[in-house]
């Protein structure tokens, strides 16, 4: 026999070959589905804003700290993250971060946005943003900053009595409605064992014109007292950085007077005061635009705080 006469019949041995293999494989494939296996998928990150469990999507939501407001909190033990902001009057505010991981049942009362929240939230990358209302100068920063708004107005059956104060969100309904929210990623916190150094400290005191905060060290967490009363609140980590506290850009006239709005500058740099395991060191911070992480440092090194939540204090 010729060589030309074998050589088509080696190729067709060949495809017979390649065509049975395909066909293997796609019996399995076949058999997968029919079997409802799941398939295979990256493996779950490591919570970066926790240093616990897995990274969910992200849900920041605005919450009111002022008056009768401070008895009708919900869900701000669960939140991962929880930055406590001055607004106008030398007040505060909280804006607490939860992911999807782990959210509590209901949070809230829910509150209006104020302009430090952008550049804070911008680091987060495109995460839900719960808050009812704002000055209408701030509106349409709000809407172009890079946010999935969640508010009455856009979405009314997500807030109890419709967005009526008092009002609470559930975040898993947040969470189950919109599914393109950003994972939680790496916006600057830093976890490990205790680093050396640091001095003993049983609490820390913390004023704004008009609102302190006081945290007690009770084992490895600390309690948490608002403007002079004790809470059920409590934290792992306490952050205080210190920052400039300027004039904001809008003045709001919702009660009936010109009040000027104040804006905490969160990117550029700063002293800060880390305190963990009833210890405290003094460092700095740096965040060179909104949208980088922001660096917490000891004598130029990073900042380890303890695997749990976080409080971070926006203080002068």
């Amino acid at each position: 026999m010729s060589a030309l006469t074998t050589r088509p019949r080696v190729m067709d041995a060949a495809k017979a070959c390649l065509a049975a293999v395909a066909a293997l494989c796609l019996s399995v494939a076949m058999t997968d589905c029919a079997s409802g296996a799941a398939p295979v998928r990256a493996p779950a990150r490591p919570n970066p804003l926790t240093g616990i469990g897995t990274a969910g999507q992200v849900l920041a939501v605005k919450i009111d700290n002022v008056g009768v407001a401070q008895s009708q909190q919900r869900g701000l033990n669960g939140a991962d993250v929880v930055y406590v902001v001055q607004v106008e009057g030398g007040l505060s505010r909280y804006l607490a971060v939860y992911d999807s991981s782990r959210p509590p049942g209901q949070v809230g009362p829910v509150r209006s946005a104020r302009q430090t929240d952008i550049p804070i939230l911008a680091a987060y990358g495109r995460v839900g943003f719960a808050y009812s209302g704002a000055i209408p100068g701030l509106l349409p920063d709000l809407g172009r900053a890079n946010l999935r708004n969640v508010t009455p107005a856009a979405a009314s059956d997500l807030f109890s009595s419709g967005g009526a104060s008092p009002t609470y969100i559930r975040p898993a309904q947040i969470f189950s409605r919109y599914h393109d929210l950003a994972q939680a990623r790496d916006v600057g916190f830093r976890f490990g064992p205790r680093m050396p150094g640091g001095t003993p400290a049983t609490g820390a005191h913390v004023a704004m014109p008009a609102a302190s905060f006081t945290f007690t060290r009770d084992g490895a967490r600390w309690r948490i007292a608002v403007d002079g009363r004790l809470t059920s609140l409590t934290t792992t980590n306490i952050i205080i950085e210190h920052v400039q506290v300027v004039p904001g850009k809008y003045t709001d006239h919702n009660a009936g007077h010109p009040d000027n709005e104040v804006f905490s500058v969160t990117t550029g740099s700063g002293t800060a005061d880390y305190y963990r395991d009833g210890r405290v060191w003094h460092g700095r911070w740096s965040k060179p635009t909104d949208t980088a992480p922001t660096r917490y440092t000891v004598n130029g090194a990073p900042m380890l705080l303890a695997a749990g939540e976080t409080y971070v204090i926006l203080v002068r």
